[in-house]
């Protein structure tokens, strides 16, 4: 019973490799598909990140050792998804990721280096609708929206859930805490939260 037992484990791991294998290489050809750019070991765990890039997009680059973690049910708000409009770039840096994020990219987002982002956290930089009421029953809603790059700094920690709206800047080393939203810019070594987000204090070493 115990060979049966260590055979079967064995079995299972050799299929977890397996399929993890399998996901990456469908994530790189999804990548090469969409004209993407990437550097050395960028990976995905559990599910592919979803892709949707415009044909007519700007350079949409991935540093080295990017990693996404997905998933097939409900948790952490479920699979990675990168969202990219026509003429717009997103940039990730190197040693950076995502659990369960969404990037949706009208214009521009960058996000540095060593940078974590919590499950189900959302970075948009646009308003998606207009403000106006008239202008939002119209076919013209979505042409309209406002919207402002994101950029987001090295050594960046964005907790669980959180949303980063368009025009903010998030300083190097900041950390943004679980559940805020974020409509103007940090500076770097701080902590900010709540909704709407707020300075908390300073990092000190």
């Amino acid at each position: 019973m115990r060979i049966i037992r260590l055979l079967y484990k064995a079995t299972q791991y050799g299929n977890v490799l397996l399929k993890a294998k399998v996901c990456l290489m469908r994530f790189k050809l999804s990548l090469k598909l969409n004209d993407c750019k990437y550097g050395h070991g960028v990976r995905c765990y559990n599910a592919i990140p979803v892709l949707q890039i415009n044909r007519n997009s700007g350079v949409v680059s991935l540093g080295n050792n990017v990693m996404f973690n997905s998933y097939t049910d409900h948790s952490w708000y479920s699979k990675c998804k990168l969202i990219v409009l026509a003429n717009a770039t997103l940039t990730i840096g190197d040693y950076s990721g995502m659990n369960g994020a969404m990037i949706y990219c009208s214009q521009r987002v960058v996000i540095g280096k060593h940078v974590k982002i919590g499950g189900g956290t959302r970075i948009s930089d646009s308003n998606h609708h207009s403000l106006d009421y008239k202008i939002r029953r119209t076919s013209r809603d979505y042409k309209l929206a406002k919207s402002a790059p994101v950029i987001i700094g090295d050594d960046v920690f964005i907790g669980a859930n959180c949303y980063i709206g368009k025009g903010v800047t998030i300083g190097d080393r900041s950390i943004v805490a679980a559940g805020s939203v974020v409509v103007k810019s940090i500076p770097s070594d701080e902590i900010w939260g709540g909704n709407p987000a707020i300075f908390i204090k300073k990092i000190t070493n």
